[in-house]
């Protein structure tokens, strides 16, 4: 769960609305460097949607997160909450967690989990039920050095997750965990789901299965 993103109040505040899709992408030609990656079919993601993104190595999958996400160029005419990746209201109703999420070095897990709340003016209960369910307890102390690779996830998992904001892009966010984590972690992602927000999950196995997410194949151009 990166850092930068800006504190979501007053008109930048952004809970979900039917009204505004949480995402929408037009149809458009993914684009590194100015070479052609992938084509990508228009589709609007509604609140509850969860969208099971596809595709083989190499197709662009993490770099469409990362333009959503506003870390590069690449999907500028896609919106988010009806505003243009990157721009302030889209950085502040999305909740980014990459395959390797960066945790500050002088936060211990449980001071980034109350750090992140504070930081979007949100309640840190559901950030610790999270990482709670994802076992985290013994963890909550420890610095993010003393942690591997798959729990410092779950740590940006919690905080991700536990924002509730109106969309989530998830970059193999099951990779790493072990068995029961991810039990926990699909419950998770079903129950932000029925309350209304939308996913975005990059996986290469069948953990969404159960979800019956909405699929995006992405196709090389």
């Amino acid at each position: 769960m990166p850092l930068p993103a800006p504190a979501p109040t007053g008109s930048d505040r952004t809970d979900a609305d039917p009204a505004r899709p949480p995402l929408t992408l037009p149809d458009l030609t993914l684009c590194v460097a100015g070479r052609p990656l992938a084509t990508l079919r228009g589709l609007t993601l509604r609140p509850g949607d969860v969208l099971h993104l596809q595709g083989p190595n190499g197709a662009g999958k993490t770099t469409l997160l990362r333009a959503l996400a506003g870390e590069q160029p690449g999907a500028e005419a896609a919106r988010i909450v009806s505003c243009a990746p990157g721009s302030l209201p889209a950085r502040a109703a999305t909740a980014w967690v990459p395959t390797d999420a960066p945790l500050p070095d002088d936060l211990s897990a449980g001071e980034f989990l109350h750090f992140t709340a504070a930081l979007w003016s949100r309640p840190v209960a559901p950030l610790l039920t999270l990482a709670g369910a994802l076992g985290l307890e013994r963890w909550l102390d420890a610095w993010p050095q003393e942690l591997s690779r798959g729990t410092r996830q779950k740590v940006a998992l919690s905080a991700a997750l536990g924002l509730e904001l109106p969309l989530m892009l998830l970059d193999e966010p099951f990779g790493t965990l072990d068995t029961a984590s991810r039990a926990a972690l699909l419950a998770a992602v079903q129950a932000r789901a029925a309350a209304g927000g939308a996913l975005v999950v990059t996986t290469h196995g069948a953990e969404l299965a159960p979800l019956h997410p909405r699929t995006l194949t992405l196709a090389p151009a």
